[in-house]
């Protein structure tokens, strides 16, 4: 029976395999795999495609806001942008498991928080001490 764990497990030894030899022994048991349900494999393949996608977008979020997170509070945004409380806004920038789900920003929240990015740099570009 093939299983997401078993798919899983396959792409995790995929991933980490360091010879040629192990990548051989891999592919033989997708084909297997392939041999015994292949629509159970596909549908579990592009359940997997999905699960990486959000991770690289977890990613690349976390790396764009590496330099400003310093400078910025995550609270403010939080509170002011979205309503929301810091842990939530931290959630989605690190991709953490929030009931047994990865949190991420949806395509909305892409554009309050860069909005909230953009509002925050004019309104320090626009102080002038004296």
């Amino acid at each position: 029976m093939v299983t997401k764990e078993r798919m899983d497990d396959l792409k995790e030894r995929y991933c980490n395999a360091r010879s040629q030899k192990e990548l051989d022994a891999i592919r033989e048991e997708m084909k297997q795999l392939c041999d015994e349900d292949i629509e159970s494999v596909g549908r579990l393949a592009v359940e997997q495609i999905r699960e990486t996608r959000a991770e690289a977008e977890t990613i690349l979020v976390r790396d764009q806001l590496e330099k400003i997170s310093p400078m910025v509070s995550m609270s403010y945004i939080a509170k002011t942008y979205f309503n929301k409380s810091r842990g939530w806004l931290c959630q989605r920038i690190n991709g953490l498991k929030v009931n047994g789900k990865r949190a991420e920003f949806t395509e909305e929240e892409k554009k309050i928080l860069s909005h909230a990015l953009n509002d925050m740099g004019r309104q320090l570009s626009e102080v002038r001490i004296s």
